[in-house]
């Protein structure tokens, strides 16, 4: 999905630049929901780069991957048939390491319109199909410089394989927290900054102390949960995953890989606006929706057209979860008719099991 600055046009276009190449979203925090639910049998996620949609395969249902980004469904596509024809322990390290000869290997059986979108990015599966994203690869060339002026790579290392979270709030107070670090912070929550990245859009959006909020954000991933196995942190810092099955994320541990390949034939492909897929469903017939942070930059005009069309889709007591980079100033969604409920406790419970430093500000609905 790439961003127009023009505030008259679509935020989202349907290029085939590939942005992401995996998803910075703690997976677990959308399974968790869907767990909570009874007997659910089809959910909604954003493709983007198919963790979370592959992770929620594990749990044995209907799963509707869209994106409208060409891009973004070919390799979701890949990696599909990477789990399918050459098995997880292929596809996951097709994932993390070179993927350039294992995509030669299958990518005659790829459609071929992504066929042609990825042999155009083929060098840049070099560093694995989850680093081959435009951002993934941008976040490397900042990592240059974070480990040039404000922690090295073998300091980070030394934090990021603490295993205890007492330890690391020491670690973080004595030997983390520093001007660089401070200055850093200050940095990447800069209005200015944030435009060059998210359009001017995101200046509307952006509060004064979203400094803060980052330095808050990560200061609680990086000292409380165990560092050594935070896959997320560690793709952050490293662009890799720490050498451990609890490091990696849901869809690339194994004690998921037998569930998620006997249920690849019940993951659906959709390159489609979402609004445009909506209105085309059979009322009721979703039980969970994750819709990621699509909607944190859509104009209002958009948002209102697909509140009743979420509300038609979803069944009684389905969930809808939204995500944002920026906390938001009022709810997304605020529904006359009272069928589409914010449950803040849920959203609280979900924010504070959330493992990852971006786009973890909650929203979730229960439909009654």
């Amino acid at each position: 999905m790439s961003n127009r600055k023009d505030n008259k046009a679509p935020v989202f276009a349907q290029d085939q630049r590939l942005m992401f190449g995996q998803v910075r979203e703690d997976a677990a925090v959308e399974s968790w929901l869907l767990s909570r639910l009874k007997s659910p049998s089809r959910v909604f996620v954003i493709a983007s780069g198919g963790c979370t949609a592959f992770a929620l395969l594990s749990h044995n249902l209907d799963v509707v991957a869209l994106d409208i980004s060409k891009a973004q469904i070919a390799l979701v596509e890949l990696k599909h048939l990477l789990f399918g024809k050459l098995g997880f322990d292929a596809t996951r390290a097709a994932c993390i390491a070179d993927a350039r000869r294992v995509y030669d290997a299958v990518s005659q059986e790829l459609s071929s319109e992504s066929r042609d979108i990825l042999d155009r990015i083929k060098d840049h599966l070099k560093g694995g199909l989850n680093n081959c994203g435009f951002i993934d690869r941008n976040m490397q060339s900042l990592l240059k410089v974070f480990y040039l002026f404000v922690h090295t790579k073998s300091h980070t290392e030394q934090f990021l394989s603490l295993d205890d979270p007492h330890r690391q709030k020491t670690f973080y107070k004595k030997n983390w927290c520093n001007l660089q670090w401070n200055l850093a912070t200050s940095i990447a929550g800069d209005k200015r900054f944030l435009a060059l990245i998210h359009g001017q859009t995101a200046l509307d959006l952006v509060p004064d102390d979203f400094s803060q909020i980052i330095r808050n954000k990560f200061e609680r991933a990086l000292t409380e949960f165990p560092n050594s196995s935070n896959c997320y942190l560690w793709q952050t810092f490293f662009a890799k995953y720490p050498d451990s099955e609890a490091g990696f994320p849901l869809y690339l541990q194994r004690r998921n890989a037998e569930a998620i390949t006997n249920n690849l034939s019940r993951l659906h492909l959709v390159c489609q606006d979402a609004l445009a897929w909506f209105k085309v469903q059979t009322s009721g017939s979703l039980d969970m929706l994750a819709l990621s942070n699509i909607l944190e930059l859509l104009p209002a005009e958009y948002v209102n057209q697909l509140m009743p069309e979420i509300i038609r889709c979803a069944r009684s007591g389905a969930l809808v979860c939204i995500r944002s980079i920026f906390p938001r100033r009022q709810p997304t969604f605020m529904d006359p008719t009272g069928v589409l409920v914010s449950d803040p406790q849920l959203a609280a419970s979900a924010e504070a099991m959330d493992r990852s430093t971006f786009c973890n500000f909650f929203e979730i609905y229960r439909r009654l």
